[in-house]
């Protein structure tokens, strides 16, 4: 099970992934998308911008979906 930090637990957990994060944090950090985690082949074969993803400690938006991971 993952071990939700402080930052992120007021999250959704059903639309918690990991992405390096290209903001202010520049490392692996929990974010949430905009659309419920579909699974990780759908999410890596979706349209880019489908799915944005918010660094729950910087607050950078991200859509390249092709390498987040839960």
């Amino acid at each position: 099970m993952l071990k939700i930090p402080k930052y992120a637990q007021s999250a959704d957990p059903s639309r918690l992934v990991k992405i390096l994060c290209k903001g202010s944090c520049g490392k692996v950090r929990l974010a949430e998308l905009n659309l419920p985690y579909p699974g990780k082949e759908l999410l890596k074969k979706a349209e880019m911008h489908k799915y944005r993803a918010r660094c729950l400690y910087c607050g950078r938006e991200a859509v390249d979906n092709y390498n987040w991971f839960v």
